[in-house]
């Protein structure tokens, strides 16, 4: 029987919790931070005031919580008896702009759809479970997408890759530990990841995604200004991984924010790969674009040869992005304050 599946990718452009003490005005927020410093000294004291450290958790409910990681401070006698920290809560923003977030992925409905700028985990499935789901109309017990995949990566800013599918998984496999050279040193190969998936496709198909956020022009050394070499080692890493494939035969797509326009020789390995396409050349060359305006594309779907032969339409959804005039926002989205991200998301069908 003939399906279709529908591939996306989205930078969702800082996908993070907030410590609720920083959703307060900057008065109330510098009292709490006050009460959590005068915690943390109560709880390094040799001697524990119990009267005062209920106070001071009081006065922090809800905004912060004390970890007992050896002994309880609640009966300790003071710090010598206790190991621990204090921990500030932290809470999934439900603001606008995350709201249009959720609406961009609703909208796109993929079967799979990668993301980058995800904070960990926990926050994405909260993420998917409320926003996402309540946009997409998804019903009890039947979620918009039962796979929800991340690995913690290697940015130490928490920004990660991830998949949401609604096909099933194989297996999944990090690319954390790799390491190479550059600018003389060791580093890790990848600034996130290379989130290697396989998923599972009717008819004993396979599909497989590498998933990818390469590192970005900013904060970078003055040997090499925009990290135009750092972005080319992992380009070229993609690209011997995809090789691994019979990418005439097999399903393979590398997607992701890789930082670079097509005609950077960054991209080389992968842009000029006689066996990878870029899908949005289906597109005529102006409406390319991905990254803010829409000039430049940093966002990509290389499929391979295989995968190709049964590509049918490819489109960029904008409307959570904001734009005064090239195209018409979500009426959500009023502002660059209020877009979901400033990136577009790329949307490929195809049909087997």
């Amino acid at each position: 029987m003939p399906y279709s599946l529908r591939l996306a990718t989205y930078n969702c452009e800082n996908l993070f919790s907030r410590p609720r003490i920083f959703r307060q005005n900057a008065e109330r927020s510098k009292e709490l931070l006050g009460y959590v410093a005068e915690l943390q000294q109560a709880l390094a004291n040799t001697v524990f005031d119990h009267q005062r450290i209920r106070a001071l958790k009081s006065k922090l409910r809800g905004f912060a919580t004390v970890n007992d990681l050896r002994g309880k401070h609640t009966s300790a006698a003071g710090s010598n008896e206790w190991l621990g920290t204090v921990e500030l809560t932290r809470s999934e923003s439900t603001d606008a702009a995350v709201e249009n977030t959720a609406r961009v992925i609703a909208e796109v409905n993929a079967d799979l759809i990668c993301l980058m700028e995800v904070e960990n985990r926990d926050l994405l499935q909260q993420f998917h479970d409320g926003l996402v789901n309540r946009f997409a109309g998804a019903t009890a017990g039947q979620p918009c997408y039962p796979y929800v995949l991340l690995f913690d990566g290697n940015d130490d800013r928490r920004i990660d890759v991830a998949l949401l599918a609604r096909r099933p998984i194989g297996w999944l496999r990090s690319h954390i530990h790799e390491r190479s050279e550059y600018e003389g040193r060791q580093v890790a190969t990848f600034s996130r990841d290379c989130l290697e998936v396989q998923v599972l496709l009717p008819k004993r198909k396979r599909l497989y995604v590498l998933v990818n956020h390469f590192k970005s022009m900013g904060y970078s050394p003055r040997t090499d200004p925009q990290s135009h070499r750092r972005r080319l080692g992992q380009a070229m890493r993609v690209a011997e991984l995809v090789d691994q494939y019979a990418l005439d035969e097999q399903y393979v797509v590398v997607a992701g924010d890789l930082n670079s326009d097509p005609t950077s020789p960054s991209l080389a390995p992968l842009v000029n790969h006689p066996k990878l396409y870029n899908v949005n050349l289906e597109l005529p060359e102006t409406q390319r674009g991905t990254y803010g305006t829409g000039r430049k594309q940093l966002d990509y779907l290389f499929v391979s040869t295989a995968l190709k032969a049964h590509l049918q339409a490819v489109y960029i959804e904008r409307r959570g992005a904001f734009a005064k005039s090239k195209w018409k926002p979500f009426p959500t989205v009023t502002s660059k304050l209020s877009q979901g991200s400033d990136h577009s998301a790329v949307v490929a069908d195809f049909a087997f």
